[in-house]
């Protein structure tokens, strides 16, 4: 008797304990027998150009899911899972074990899973329990990879980034901005998730949204308006690539604003909006041409001839020369100390003043007063053109270049442990000075505007879905440091570039605009030499600047002239002048 009174006891205390204390729970367990709560990824935020047309949006698409207590045996259901989703068990799991939240909530599996596959699953609904399938939005960008570096990627978020303060409150399987703009501005463009309940039978099918639990809807990310203009940035592509690999930035010298940014060889953003395969990520990551490599504001290269106007600014600002200066006469060479150092014309420009040689881009002229100024007056005029600092463009990993001074090569190689023969090099753009085609527009920016250093920057507006609208005005961070007399000496000079019988860039001419600017060739120990040519225009009133490099290309009077022109065809909307020597590729 005693015994029976006893189990009655334990069975009474355990019924105590299902009905009263563990409600909750299995008031809960009981619920998600019929019911699933699934996410709702908020859409990204639009990025459109300075015309409003829409270069980035987001686009419907399949993501399977896993609910954990619907699965009785998950080897089996991963057994079955790993043919049809083209991934190793193992990597399953691990995705499983990432995404545990608790055997109640939905773990992601795959995006951007295609329709046969879903259809498939569907409709062997019983071998697949707790797999169902939740449309969400996907990132879309732009055919040909057209504007790659400038959106960057999006991605799954990693567990060492879940680490970081930045990103509290996302968890396994958001999507985060990894480059570019997309990364710049993932608190603007990420919106705020949802979600929904559904309810469902026994043997899975679902019936409908549970009507006693209403669905929180997401609300999309905010819009970037760009200060790009897509037609320019088209064009600054197509030229690119039929050359080669490089970078073209064009740039308001008015405000900084960015109307192109391109850099080559590209990338397929859209690869990286759903699945990329480890072999897929194998080949982009260990491609030799690079592809995610941002050559315009991440390249670091010699400046070339183009440094030679800074050159000599240094020499007219600290009282080295006058415009009338004349060296030694060049002959195509002259000795520095125990080296030869060549002319790039071996029959030599004879005797020049100033503008003739930056006209004529005659080295032996620069060799000459690069000595004159000095390292110290070189290294003090080229700081102070903000070489060798970073333009604070709003995009990640921009780099600085280098720009060498007195201090620097004292830290190298000792007080007493280099000649004053190293500024021959400097002088026109060779040895240790490297700057990025991002930098180069800028600065050539600053002179055509009078002098005034703005920041780049690619976004002018940000727009809320409730249409509120934050705007970026220009932001000046400095001035050149050089006057308005000597800004005018330059600027005559960079014209006759272009435009005089002499000049080295006769292929920049456009028709009806005055067009000013500089060639440059730097030599590249590893391969062709870089062909650059950076220029601005109209020359008497300007308003964009163009920067083109062009990797391994020989000179840039005819590699590297050709593509700046094309774009300020395409910025000024006039066509091609025939009656002016032209060379479309090289």
């Amino acid at each position: 008797m005693l015994t029976v009174f006893g189990a009655l006891a334990v069975i009474a205390v355990r019924l105590f304990a299902m009905q009263v204390i563990s409600t909750d729970f299995y008031k809960k367990a009981s619920e998600m027998n019929g019911i699933r709560m699934v996410p709702i990824l908020a859409p990204r935020g639009l990025i459109t150009d300075r015309n409003g047309a829409i270069l980035v949006k987001s686009r419907p698409s399949y993501s399977m899911f896993i609910l954990p207590y619907e699965v009785e045996n998950l080897d089996t259901v991963v057994s079955r899972l790993s043919p049809v989703m083209g991934q190793p068990p193992e990597d399953i799991k691990e995705k499983i074990k990432l995404g545990w939240q608790g055997k109640f909530q939905p773990i992601r599996l795959k995006r951007d899973v295609e329709f046969g596959t879903v259809a498939y699953i569907e409709e062997h609904n019983l071998d697949f329990p707790g797999i169902t399938f939740q449309v969400e939005s996907t990132r879309q960008y732009p055919a040909d990879n057209m504007g790659s570096h400038i959106w960057g990627y999006v991605g799954e978020i990693t567990e060492q980034e879940l680490t970081r303060p930045k990103y509290a409150g996302y968890v396994i399987g958001d999507i985060i901005g990894k480059e570019g703009i997309e990364k710049q501005y993932e608190e603007q463009l990420r919106g705020q998730n949802g979600f929904k309940y559904l309810e469902v039978t026994a043997a899975g099918r679902i019936l409908g949204e549970f009507p006693e639990r209403p669905r929180l809807n997401p609300i999309r990310g905010s819009a970037l308006n760009l200060e790009i203009d897509w037609g320019v940035q088209k064009i600054a592509e197509d030229e690119l690539r039929a050359r080669g690999s490089g970078a073209v930035v064009a740039i308001d010298v008015r405000d900084g604003g960015i109307r192109a940014l391109a850099s080559v060889p590209d990338f397929d953003a859209n690869a990286f909006s759903g699945v990329i395969t480890p072999d897929e990520w194998k080949a982009v990551s260990l491609d030799p041409l690079h592809p995610l490599f941002n050559r315009a504001i991440k390249g670091t290269f010699p400046p070339g001839s183009t440094m030679k106007i800074f050159t000599a600014a240094a020499g007219l600002e600290y009282g080295h020369i006058s415009p009338l200066t004349r060296f030694d006469s060049c002959a195509g060479a002259k000795r520095f100390g125990n080296r030869v150092f060549k002319c790039w014309r071996k029959e030599g420009h004879g005797s020049l003043g100033l503008v003739d040689a930056i006209i004529q881009s005659c080295d032996v002229y620069f060799y000459q007063l690069g000595v004159r100024d000095g390292v110290g007056d070189w290294g003090r005029m080229s700081k102070g053109c903000y070489f060798g600092q970073k333009t604070g463009i709003d995009l990640p990993g921009e780099l600085p270049g280098l720009a060498p001074d007195q201090a620097y090569f004292n830290k190298r190689y000792g007080d007493a442990g280099w000649t004053k023969f190293l500024v021959v090099n400097l002088a026109i753009g060779q040895g240790e000075i490297l700057v990025t085609p991002l930098q180069m527009a800028a600065i050539y920016a600053a002179i055509a505007n009078g002098g005034d250093m703005y920041q780049p920057r690619l976004v002018t507006r940000i727009i809320t879905p409730d249409n509120d609208t934050t705007e970026f005005a220009a932001e000046k961070v400095g001035r050149l440091p050089i006057s308005a007399q000597n800004l005018a000496i330059l600027k005559e000079a960079l014209k006759g570039v272009v435009s005089a019988p002499s000049g080295t860039a006769h292929q920049a001419a456009v028709k009806g605009y005055s067009v000013a600017g500089k060639t440059g060739t730097a030599q590249n120990p590893h391969g062709e030499d870089h062909a650059w040519f950076i220029c601005y225009a109209p020359a008497e009133n300007p308003e964009i600047a163009v920067a083109v490099l062009v990797e391994n290309a020989g000179h840039g009077g005819s590699v590297a002239a050709p593509v700046a022109r094309r774009v300020l065809e395409q910025y000024f909307g006039v066509g091609t002048d025939s009656t002016i020597a032209y060379n479309p590729v090289n």
